[in-house]
């Protein structure tokens, strides 16, 4: 845990091209290096295992079936010999044959109740005509149904009535439309033309030998029996699945490793006898890596080491890698979200864990609010998944909560009024005071000038670390011009406050401004005319921290005039019925906006003007070469 990502060596292993399958196999099994494809002159890169694409069809056919099976936990791990066998064996082909076979049967009757739904809803749209359709047929009379809306059913009749040798039943077919079923001579489909143009939508008879009403009974007798295949079937899934799903996904899994290590060869490069390969992994876990494969296969393998150090002069960037404790967890997630740092710079997690929290709780800055804050954010981080991207969110939320309660201790807010007045309001006691409060509406101005020197500390403190991270790549020039802008930001705010405020004394104004002027000129060698632009930027960042009071005064105001109107004191009487929900649906409102508000601007000021200030970001997260093992264990 640190101010910089884990420092990562470069490794270099050179062996015997027949003892391939042993190294990645070693690889995996060590879990902390990551493999880099390699492009060696001379050298071609080596092609994936033989049987590789049989492996991958093997896999894909037990990941089909796997998603067909009901999932149960396993009660002991497989190890992959004993994988290996009943990968082979017969019993593993029938299963999969079984499964194929109840699996297609489900769907089959899947189909067939969904074809017999289609056919029951047709049905119903007849089913107010007691005519047995099975008597309907005939040479030379064209039975024609259609549809029309209510609204134009009495236009439809006309022109059906106008149709010479014609015969038509009308009845509802929902609230909103009405059915015409119309028998014409055949070939006479012309004289359609006028009904047709009264919204009648043709709808096609079903193919029935009865009435609509014993065809729909039919129909949900065929339906039920599918059902209770179809609840047969899934049964004899289940017990399938509560048998063999732990050794089908066992199965899976070793095919996946299995696959995974063949493609991994591809990484590899080779002559007729050796190999060549390179990863990553961090630098103090070196002489382990180095042990272990000497343990495995003695001088029969060179290892070479390239140092951090080596990595960094030759700019070459090697993955990222973050290590911090669990509990911090939640704040490195904010800091991939945004961006992965480069593993040569600073890792700002535990700078964000030190001031966003500062700024949500001067923002809030009530008691109870930090309260509500604290219990809101407890309660949706019970109730999301741990891959749902609101679980860290709500575990910052939760640990800004505190200090938001420190500082509603400090402004003296609880729900907008202070400790005395609480005291006074409930109990009659007036004068009660414990402590005197910054309260923020009546120490605007002070709490403005707080939180601007906030802003200058915190623009100057990105600054700086700007600057470290300049000096540690060893790039002199851009780190003279962070060192420019450090001085700027001191001095040239020194300055302004001198002038225009007398923070300091006036005998200081002169040498705060030469040393301002002579950052500008070594920002101007150092950036050029750009320079000069960004300097504008700068100091709108640090007015930027006056939204923390800002954002707090609009909470505290709202809070005070929901007190003055809506306060539930005991002589309002009656009127509390309608207070108390009143005043608790205020402040609610108030507290949500507030918080909303809060995270919005307190991630922005840390995202857009600390971390513009040294954070470049764009790094590429270290990715081991090893693989999750839920349903298999390895023999070695």
């Amino acid at each position: 845990m640190g101010l910089r990502p884990v420092k990562m060596a470069k490794v270099r292993l050179i062996g015997l091209k027949s003892n391939l399958e042993r190294t990645i196999g070693a690889l995996e099994s060590y879990g902390g290096i990551e493999i880099r494809k390699v492009h060696a002159k001379g050298l071609d890169n080596i092609r994936a295992f033989a049987g590789h694409d049989e492996t991958i069809a093997k896999m894909l056919r037990a990941e089909a079936m796997l998603s067909r099976m009901q999932p149960t936990q396993a009660k002991a791990r497989m190890g992959e010999k004993e994988t290996s066998e009943f990968l082979k064996s017969k019993e593993f082909r029938e299963i999969l044959e079984r499964i194929e076979k109840t699996a297609s049967e489900i769907e089959g009757a899947e189909g067939e109740i969904a074809n017999l739904q289609d056919m029951k809803a047709r049905l119903r749209k007849f089913s107010n005509f007691g005519i047995d359709f099975g008597k309907l047929a005939s040479s030379s009379v064209e039975i024609v149904a259609g549809i029309v809306p209510a609204g134009k059913g009495e236009a439809a009749r006309k022109a059906i009535e106008a149709i010479p040798d014609c015969s038509f039943a009308q009845k509802p077919a929902s609230k909103n439309t009405t059915m015409f079923i119309v028998a014409l001579a055949k070939g006479r489909d012309q004289q359609l033309e006028n009904v047709l143009k009264t919204g009648f939508e043709r709808v096609t008879i079903p193919q029935i030998g009865s009435t609509p009403q014993k065809a729909i009974k039919s129909t949900e007798c065929a339906i039920a029996e599918l059902e209770a295949r179809k609840a047969a079937l899934e049964k004899e899934l289940g017990k399938i699945s509560a048998q063999f799903y732990p050794k089908v996904a066992a199965c899976h899994e070793l095919l996946g490793i299995q696959a995974g290590k063949s493609n991994a060869a591809s990484a590899f490069a080779g002559s007729l006898h050796s190999f060549i390969v390179e990863g990553y992994l961090p630098e103090g876990k070196f002489a382990r890596f180095s042990q272990e494969m000497r343990d495995e296969f003695g001088e029969r393998i060179e290892i070479i080491k390239i140092s951090a150090q080596e990595l960094e002069r030759r700019h070459e960037e090697a993955p990222t890698l973050l290590e911090h404790p669990k509990i911090l967890g939640p704040f490195e997630f904010m800091t991939k979200f945004v961006s992965i740092p480069k593993s040569n710079e600073i890792d700002p997690t535990m700078i964000f864990l030190l001031f966003f929290p500062i700024f949500y709780g001067m923002m809030v800055g009530d008691v109870i609010y930090g309260l509500v804050s604290f219990i809101l954010a407890r309660w949706i981080m019970s109730k999301v998944t741990p891959d749902n991207i609101l679980k860290p969110i709500s575990l910052v939320w939760m640990w800004s909560a505190i200090p938001t309660i420190i500082f509603g201790f400090i402004f003296d807010e609880f729900l907008g009024v202070s400790h005395t007045e609480i005291v006074a309001r409930f109990t009659g006691a007036e004068h009660v005071v414990l402590y005197h409060g910054l309260e923020r509406i009546h120490n605007i101005e002070l709490l403005l000038g707080i939180t601007i020197i906030v802003g200058v500390i915190t623009i100057a403190s990105g600054f700086g670390l700007g600057l470290v991270n300049a000096l540690s790549h060893g790039n002199r020039k851009h780190a003279i011009a962070k060192g420019a802008w450090l001085g700027l930001t001191l001095f040239g705010s020194a300055a302004v406050g001198t002038m225009a405020y007398s923070v300091f004394p006036a005998q200081f104004l002169t040498p705060f401004t030469a040393v301002a002027a002579l950052c500008v000129a070594v920002i101007i060698w150092a950036e050029g005319f750009m320079g000069i632009i960004e300097i504008p930027s700068v100091m709108g960042n640090i007015l930027s921290f006056a939204r923390i009071i800002a954002v707090g005064l609009v909470g505290a105001i709202i809070a005070t005039i929901l007190n003055d109107m809506a306060f539930p004191s005991l002589d309002k009487g009656a009127l509390l019925i309608l207070l108390i929900p009143l005043y608790i649906a205020g402040h609610l409102m108030n507290a949500g906006l507030a918080m909303f508000e809060s995270l919005i601007q307190g991630a922005r000021l840390n995202y857009v003007e600390f971390y513009s200030k040294f954070f470049e970001g764009g790094g590429r997260e270290f990715s081991p070469f090893k693989f999750e093992r839920k349903y298999t264990k390895s023999d070695t």
